[in-house]
């Protein structure tokens, strides 16, 4: 973790400039009109996608407001009328159904990023287990609520499969996001939890977290969570949502998603 926070403090200067020469040149070009944008962002993506809107306001006349929260909470809104334009969400079935249900753009679904989970247990004897977990009190143990949060879907499965009583899985401590779990952990409130890798990155370079790799234990398969984005319908005709969707498939914004953690689609993740 401390090798990865050396790297994103020279990485980032360096992308920022790269992101800010393309960007100037595409807005100079094609004489883009100033508009204002509403993104809900499941709250693992709320850092990256802070930045991104940081780097796309300083090179355009377009501002953003990015409004974080569970997915399934966010979409519950969007259905309700909610005023977003853009819904990047944690998983691909809720903008899907949104898209289903008209309240997003046909053909405007993209996979923006890959998520990965890890079970963070700190001080653990070695690297932590899924079946160790069954000797903590339930209650010491804390996940983002599956009904709501993909990453506590996620969870929720792989201690499943690892053969760990329904009894015990039914006192685990659910959270609103996923982003609240590593704040319990952090703090000591709870023995462990499953966490983003985005969140444990974010953490350590900002120096809100210290993280022993050797207390993580990032799960594959199943735990990795594609994470799509839709175009709502509100937002079809708002220049700032479509520039918000062009830039997210730039080299120079792809990389300041690797940066903090994720992956793309066939990409293995090297962090």
């Amino acid at each position: 973790m401390n090798g990865r926070r050396a790297q994103a403090g020279v990485l980032l200067p360096r992308l920022a400039r790269t992101l800010c020469a393309g960007l100037l040149w595409a807005c100079l070009s094609q004489g883009v009109e100033s508009a204002e944008a509403r993104i809900a962002v499941a709250a693992n993506f709320r850092n990256t996608a802070l930045v991104i809107a940081e780097a796309l306001q300083r090179v355009s006349p377009h501002r953003y407001e990015i409004i974080a929260g569970s997915t399934g909470k966010l979409a519950s809104q969007i259905l309700n009328g909610a005023p977003f334009d853009i819904f990047m969400a944690a998983d691909c079935d809720r903008p899907q159904q949104l898209v289903d249900r008209g309240a997003a753009v046909a053909g405007s679904q993209q996979i923006y990023a890959v998520g990965e989970l890890g079970l963070w247990w700190p001080g653990v004897s070695g690297t932590p287990a899924l079946g160790a977990l069954a000797n903590l009190e339930p209650r010491s143990v804390c996940i983002a609520n599956p009904a709501f949060a993909p990453y506590g879907e996620a969870a929720w499965h792989s201690l499943a499969r690892a053969d760990i009583s329904a009894a015990w899985r039914e006192g685990i401590l659910r959270v609103d996001n996923i982003n609240l779990v590593t704040g319990l952990v952090a703090q000591g409130h709870v023995s462990a939890g499953f966490v983003a890798r985005s969140a444990l990155i974010s953490g350590v370079r900002n120096g809100s977290l210290k993280v022993n790799e050797s207390e993580v234990l990032w799960l594959a398969g199943d735990a990795a969570l594609d994470q799509m984005m839709v175009l709502l319908t509100r937002g079809e005709n708002n220049p700032a949502a479509q520039f918000w969707l062009e830039q997210m498939q730039t080299p120079s914004v792809r990389e300041l998603i690797r940066r903090d953690g994720y992956r793309f689609p066939g990409e293995e993740n090297d962090a």
